[in-house]
């Protein structure tokens, strides 16, 4: 259409300047009639156009072209496993260690329907203190008893022992029976005792079987005291040591005992305890340590604890150093 357009503006300069020249009069300039006749033909162009609009194709976008959505991270954190702290040991919150069954040895004999007091005594071996907000549960086997969760009494810190306990009932009918206790955290789960995370154990023998099955055995012993702590008295007994045994009888009976002490120093002394019924007892002895001729000289020494009646049984033995340095 432009073409055609152009062409006949063509024309009509041709046909004015053909007149402009056959008039001799006042004609109009021939470049004012061309402009104005332009003019009009881009106005004619631009009416068409604006009636005929031109369609103009809108690319496709390529693969390329189009952005690509990233997810974005949530803002909730990932959870993370809960792991017990450790001090700079390397030691965990809860950690204990197994020091003796202060009380009913395992495999104690015990009458049908007798009623008992079983003790551990443990060491806490880790970095949390123990309040009373942790108890002494029983997590499986025999209960032996109508309560089954004791909170504890005192709070026990970092390498501080404690001795556990829970009052318990034989059954009526003759058997073994074993429970397994544990200590629960106010935070939720249990832990045991050593590296193996053992539960304490309380493991009886119900029987009605006859005296000869009586026995006594020694559960627990060390040093209680020395006195003076350090160092040595001015007089003739320089320091003394005091032990502790707890023994324990299986039914009621008599038990004679005698302290060792190594190396030997002449016979020992016997002992006798009674008991009125099945149970455990603790008794003290002291060792008396005078003056040696080398104040500064170190001496090691030895104790031990044994039972003589109704059957035998010894403790291990118990090192210690004399001096009056320390």
């Amino acid at each position: 259409m432009k073409t055609t357009l152009v062409r006949n503006l063509a024309a009509l300069v041709a046909v004015t300047l053909f007149l402009s020249a056959c008039s001799g009069a006042d004609a109009p300039d021939a470049a004012a009639i061309a402009t104005s006749a332009v003019q009009t033909v881009e106005a004619r162009y631009t009416l068409d156009a604006a009636q005929n609009p031109t369609m103009t194709e809108t690319p496709v976008p390529t693969p390329a072209d189009t952005p690509t959505l990233t997810p974005q991270a949530s803002a909730l954190p990932e959870p993370t496993a809960t792991k017990q702290p450790l001090d700079s040991n390397g030691k965990p919150c809860y950690a204990a260690v197994f020091l003796a069954d202060v009380t009913i040895p395992d495999g104690m004999l015990l009458a049908p329907g007798s009623a008992f007091t079983k003790t551990w005594r443990i060491q806490n071996n880790g970095n949390c203190a123990w309040d009373s907000t942790y108890s002494l549960m029983l997590a499986s086997g025999d209960a032996m008893g109508a309560v089954t969760k004791i909170p504890l009494t005192t709070t026990v810190r970092p390498n501080e022992s404690v001795d556990l306990s829970v009052d318990l009932t034989a059954p009526d009918t003759n058997g073994e029976y074993t429970g397994y206790w544990r200590i629960a955290t106010p935070f939720g789960g249990t832990f045991g005792v050593g590296i193996n995370d053992q539960s304490l154990i309380v493991k009886i023998e119900v029987t009605d079987k006859p005296k000869r099955d009586v026995g006594a055995s020694v559960t627990a012993f060390g040093l209680y005291s020395r006195e003076p702590q350090t160092g040595c008295n001015p007089g003739n007994i320089a320091a003394k040591y005091t032990f502790s045994a707890t023994i324990t009888m299986n039914a009621p009976g008599a038990v004679t005992y005698h302290f060792n002490q190594y190396p030997f120093n002449g016979p020992p002394d016997e002992y006798k305890i009674n008991f009125p019924e099945a149970g455990s007892k603790t008794v003290y002895w002291v060792l008396t340590m005078q003056h040696e001729s080398l104040q500064g000289e170190q001496h090691p020494r030895a104790v031990s604890v044994e039972i003589d009646s109704p059957n035998s049984d010894v403790s291990e033995r118990f090192p210690f150093v004399f001096t009056c340095s320390q």
